[in-house]
């Protein structure tokens, strides 16, 4: 009987390992005993459970946005350039090709897919007696079901990265030394998802959702796929598949055949956008149905009692699970130096532990959020200044502090904007030792340029998901009179699919198929309105912002628009550049407009080695200022890199080893890109 080959297997969420042959990524991974057969694995309901439990490790983990990101994590944000991190820049700086490309995703998928295949062939239900030596039927069925949802994930993440890829549906005998797959036409690939995730929703094996009542959910199992997450993963599929780059709009992709002359990559399909409607309606009936909705918050008291608080909705969407919430992990570290949150922080704010403070946002984030009144920053009647100076009330202040002498450019912006960017003169939300610390990253200040590149390169940094009730060496810190209760970590879900992201595909497929339907405006504008700022009905009937409404250019730029605001950090950028192919540079007479037409060459942020001193007259106390305008001051776009962009980029680069592994030369190379056979 053949033994297992040393698998890794672990319930919890971990990190993947690379492989590096063919027969390496069709075996499987364990940490069982390398004399138990794969019979003696599945005659045993804990080791079973395990093996099961590994699957699990194929979820990509977004909120690994720092320096341990890798292919499993999420380096895209810092690729697409709506992040500024040290760790993943220098892929669109230096660029890649098929044998240098990092963060692949290929082998250690198709591990998980292998696993997941072994499971349904072989798990049983185990034993009479109750308890973890126990697997019933019922048990059985779900985790099947579980199995095969993750499969179609699988397929789908290889699916947004590379576009077609080969299908392996049967287990084959990794110590054949003859395996070899071509890929499958696109077509093909999305079909036997889609397939999958039907199976999955008629087979009513998995809980609807991971709500257990009224206000209550079944946190412990939050990871474990639902049968909301299905409708979630069918319809977002459907997107994909209809979009320009999946959908026949790169042109050189239509000649990538396989070597026996299959086409791999599609012609264009009015119909996929049909059915990508039809999907993301049903995901949103069943959604509706169990609950989900919109995070929201209301204030509890004063004068606006009852009413919205868009800045609690927008900051409590991440902390706590909620309605929004269709599929999360719990992936999160405040201890980690090398994890997001402490190396989103400054780098003084406090003593010990050191920050790396070296995960920001760049310029053109910053100019993509919206102004309080719901108008772009480019929008002549915005009320956008960047002429001065002006006191700023902190919504993320426990205190609600006036910050005085911020610059213009960060006043009466959109609730998102101060939920998400750490900017000059920003005060922190609580502080152990310091209530009135603020952040200051100019030439010469605490929070600025500090030793190797762990400080914030673009003036900025990332704020989003983060805790405001965090604050090291204390356990209560009193403001103002006010005792606040404060914690050195804290748990929030890491969230995979939320309901926003969903309003927002809706409104884009409606308006690929008709820009007249209101829904297209009524679903940007709930999104809008949870974040408090006037929806494009609003503006429209007001006579504000005009010539949105119904024009298919104007809503897809405010889909665009929206989308980098409210899915900042995510993940999701990078993969929506690119199906909407809007990453090509900018041509020269054409001004920017904050990041909605892509241009992923362009990355600035402010003059880090400029003096942000207030420009008033300072002479007689010996202080050296430099006014705005000034080429020493702060206050300047600044560009970041020399960021490269090439067409090929579009589709990432089948990984070089894996097609010096084909044999038969089967495997071959996405469109554009050097094929090199060996």
């Amino acid at each position: 009987m053949k033994r297992v080959n040393k698998i890794f297997l672990c319930v919890c969420i971990a990190g993947a390992i690379p492989f590096s042959s063919c027969n390496d990524y069709l075996d499987v991974s364990s940490e069982l005993a390398d004399n138990l057969t794969i019979d003696e694995v599945f005659e045993n309901a804990s080791y079973t459970k395990r093996w099961h439990g590994n699957i699990f490790n194929c979820i990509i983990e977004y909120s690994r946005n720092a320096s341990s990101a890798d292919a499993m994590g999420n380096p895209w944000s810092a690729i697409s350039g709506e992040m500024v991190c040290n760790f993943a820049r220098t892929l669109m700086v230096t660029g890649y090709t098929p044998a240098n490309a990092g963060y692949h995703r290929w082998a250690t998928q198709y591990l998980y897919i292998r696993q997941a295949l072994i499971f349904l062939e072989r798990v049983q239900p185990i034993g009479m007696s109750s308890g973890s030596d126990r697997l019933s039927e019922e048990d059985v069925l779900r985790m099947k079901d579980e199995a095969k949802f993750l499969i179609a994930y699988a397929y789908f993440t290889l699916l947004e990265l590379y576009g077609p890829v080969p299908l392996v549906t049967t287990i084959a005998d990794p110590e054949d030394e003859n395996i070899d797959y071509a890929r499958a036409p696109m077509d093909e690939v999305i079909a036997y998802i889609d397939r999958l995730l039907e199976e999955v929703i008629s087979g009513n094996n998995l809980r609807s959702s991971t709500k257990t009542g009224a206000a209550a959910y079944n946190t412990s199992e939050m990871v474990r796929p639902t049968k909301v997450a299905a409708y979630a993963l069918r319809a977002k599929l459907w997107v994909y598949a209809a979009s320009k780059l999946f959908n026949g709009g790169f042109a050189e992709s239509l000649a990538v055949t396989n070597r026996d002359g299959q086409q791999l990559f599609p012609s264009y399909s009015a119909d996929k956008w049909q059915t990508a409607k039809q999907r993301l309606e049903e995901f949103l009936e069943y959604a509706h149905a169990q609950g989900h909705k919109l995070h929201e918050e209301y204030y509890a008291s004063g004068a606006n009692q009852g009413e919205l608080n868009p800045h609690e909705s927008v900051y409590q969407v991440f902390q706590k699970y909620n309605d929004e919430i269709i599929w999360a992990t719990a992936y999160n570290d405040y201890s980690n130096p090398n994890n997001q949150e402490r190396r989103s922080n400054p780098v003084d704010v406090y003593a010990s532990p050191t920050n790396f403070a070296n995960i920001g946002v760049s310029q053109e984030t910053v100019d993509a959020f919206f102004m309080g009144n719901g108008l772009s920053i480019y929008d002549g009647n915005s009320g956008y200044r960047e002429d001065g100076f002006t006191t700023v009330n902190n919504p993320c202040n426990v205190a609600n502090r006036a910050d005085e002498d911020v610059f213009n450019m960060y006043a009466n912006r959109e609730p998102r904007f101060y939920a998400s960017v750490g900017y000059n003169g920003k005060s922190w939300h609580i502080h152990a030792t310091n209530p009135n610390y603020r952040q200051w990253f100019g030439r010469g200040k605490s929070s600025g340029i500090a030793g190797g590149e762990n400080w914030p390169r673009a003036g900025y940094l990332l704020y989003k998901f983060k805790h405001r009730r965090i604050a090291q060496g204390a356990t209560s810190i009193t403001v103002n009179g006010t005792a606040y209760t404060v914690y050195t970590s804290w748990a929030r879900p890491s969230i995979i699919f939320r309901l926003a992201d969903f309003y927002l595909y809706y409104a884009e497929a409606l308006n690929e198929i008709n820009p007249g339907d209101p829904l297209i405006v009524e679903y940007i504008d709930k999104v809008r309105a949870r974040a408090g700022i006037p929806g494009y009905a609003e503006l429209e009937s007001t006579g504000t912002k005009t010539g949105v409404i119904g024009n298919k250019d104007a809503q897809f730029k405010a889909i665009v628009q929206e989308r980098h605001v409210e899915l900042l950090g995510e993940g999701q950028r990078w993969f929506d550049m690119r199906r909407w192919m809007i990453c090509d540079p900018i041509p020269e007479n054409q001004p920017a407009n904050g990041g909605v037409d892509g241009d992923i060459t362009q990355m600035h942020g402010m003059h880090m080695n400029g003096f942000d001193n207030v420009p008033i007259d300072n002479s007689a106390s010996g202080l050296d200022t430099r006014p705005l305008g000034h080429v020493e001051s702060f206050y300047n776009r600044t560009p970041m890199e020399n960021r490269r962009w090439s067409k090929e980029y579009y589709w990432y680069p089948v990984p070089q080893n894996e097609i010096n592994k084909s044999r038969g030369h089967l495997l071959v190379q996405n469109p554009l890109w050097p094929e090199v056979l060996e």
